[in-house]
C-alpha cells in the first residue's frame, strides 16, 4: 500500500523517527524508521463491529496493560467487508508502528480515536496483534 496516500500520512512524516526520500522523478516514496535505518510499510486491515472493539481496546490500552489485554482480546479477526479499518504502519523489523483506526459512516471513514505510535517493546507488542 502506499503509505503517502493514507490519511495518516501527515503525522506519521512529521515523527521525529521517520526519514523520507524521494525516487523515480518524485514518484516514489521510501520511508525507514531512522534509528534502525529499516523500511516502513503500510496495510490496512478490515474488521466486523465485534472484532473492531477488540481492536480498539487494543489500541486505547496502556502500555502496562497490552500484555494483559491482548491476552484477553486475542488476535482481531480480520473481515473482507467490515465497517472498522485499521490503517497499520511499521517498520520491517517491527521496531515501529502506526496504527491509525477508522470506522465507515455516511458514506466515508471516521477516525476512532488517535493514531498511536509505539517504538521499541511496545511496537512489537502491539504488532502481535496485527501481524502474523
Amino acid at each position: 500500500m502506499n503509505i503517502a496516500k493514507m490519511e495518516m500520512a501527515s503525522a506519521l512524516f512529521n515523527q521525529i523517527y521517520i526519514k523520507t526520500e524521494k525516487s523515480f522523478f518524485g514518484l516514489k516514496t521510501k520511508i525507514t524508521y531512522a534509528p534502525t535505518k529499516s523500511n516502513v510499510v503500510g496495510i490496512t486491515l478490515d474488521y466486523n463491529p465485534t472484532e473492531g472493539q477488540k481492536v480498539k481496546a487494543i489500541l486505547e490500552a496502556d502500555q502496562s496493560e497490552l500484555i494483559a489485554i491482548l491476552k484477553k482480546e486475542g488476535r482481531p479477526a480480520t473481515s473482507d467487508n467490515g465497517n472498522l479499518r485499521l490503517n497499520l504502519c511499521y517498520s520491517q523489523d517491527h521496531e515501529f508502528a502506526a496504527l491509525h483506526l477508522q470506522q465507515f459512516q455516511g458514506f466515508e471513514y471516521h477516525t476512532v480515536g488517535k493514531i498511536r505510535f509505539a517504538t521499541g517493546d511496545e511496537a512489537k507488542k502491539l504488532l502481535t496483534a496485527f501481524i502474523k
